[in-house]
């Protein structure tokens, strides 16, 4: 067992009282971790003497109680709206960040989605959607006004700061430029009704289980706001890193069949929703003033994600 597992295992003494489960021998199977500058966490998969497999996770790293305090209060009541896409949490370790939940026995959608030609990526990001579809209703908050002013404010913040040196990214004349365009078409997004729902915080491809029943993992928030948050989130995440590009037509971000199967699964609103024709668009731009300017200084991850955006922007804001 690695060092980070040890240290995992010496705190589950106390999260298996919570749970009411007595001393025995477990089988130990790590499932990820992730030790780096910024962060520090494992999680392990856990089976008891009698089959049962659960899943512990601790983040040592960074140190954030009001942050994982909130992690938890969302999951929790996710949990509560949707208990049967999300896994019950069981016992949770506030001083130590660390959480036992149910195991979920699926697949990352980012993997199930990988090297996969487009007709079948469209049948999986149906069932995707309508997980997400499932989630937004049960947690449905009051229809609203869009307001494109909040997110293009930040943004413009973002762009002073390309502008002036003091923010450093990659391709910067055509980030500007990218970034312009998307500012210029804040009155398409203004005046228009959107729906809000509780939001996942972090909905990435690999926090979507793809299995019997498709659950959502790794809820990071529990505020109710437009549910392009969260659709955005998504769908930049597999245009990025999963859509074929050359099946994307000019000024659209998805390949066609791959959007309505997504939309049609997910059914709450469309793919012209205000909120998701900006918040996808500015997700790729945030992911892209989040990765280091340097080649360098970027992980392979980064320089992949790099690589998807780089050739993504061309289709997303053409003449940029």
């Amino acid at each position: 067992m690695d060092q980070l597992s040890k240290q995992a295992m010496q705190i589950w003494p106390g999260l298996a009282k919570q749970i009411g489960m007595a001393r025995g021998a477990l089988r130990v199977e790590p499932l990820a971790q992730r030790e780096d500058d910024r962060v520090t966490m494992v999680v392990l998969k856990l089976v008891d003497p009698a089959g049962r497999p659960l899943v512990l996770k601790q983040q040592m790293r960074p140190v954030d109680a009001q942050g994982f305090a909130e992690a938890m209060q969302g999951h929790m009541g996710a949990y509560e709206a949707f208990p049967e896409g999300v896994p019950e949490l069981l016992a949770v370790d506030f001083e130590a960040q660390a959480c036992v939940l149910e195991f979920v026995s699926g697949t990352p959608l980012a993997t199930v989605l990988e090297g996969v030609p487009i007709e079948a990526q469209a049948g999986i990001m149906r069932q995707a959607g309508a997980w997400l579809g499932g989630f937004h209703r049960a947690t449905l908050g009051e229809t609203r006004v869009f307001q494109p002013k909040y997110t293009l404010g930040y943004l413009r913040e973002v762009i002073d700061e390309v502008r002036s040196g003091k923010r450093k990214v990659a391709d910067t004349r055509r980030f500007l430029a990218c970034a312009d365009t998307l500012c210029g078409r804040q009155s398409l997004f203004e005046g228009r009704k959107t729906k809000a729902a509780q939001t996942h915080g972090d909905l990435h491809m690999r926090n979507v289980m793809m299995g019997e029943q498709v659950k959502g993992i790794d809820f990071s928030a529990g505020r109710v706001v437009p549910v392009g948050h969260d659709i955005g989130r998504l769908l930049s995440d597999y245009a990025i890193l999963r859509a074929p590009h050359d099946d994307i037509r000019p000024g659209e971000v998805l390949p066609i069949t791959v959007r309505d199967a997504f939309f049609d699964g997910y059914g709450l609103v469309g793919p012209e929703d205000p909120s998701v024709q900006l918040l996808v668009r500015h997700r790729i731009l945030a992911e892209w003033w989040g990765l280091p300017d340097q080649p360098e200084s970027r992980s392979v991850a980064q320089e992949l994600r790099w690589q998807g955006i780089s050739s993504l922007v061309e289709r997303v804001f053409p003449g940029c």
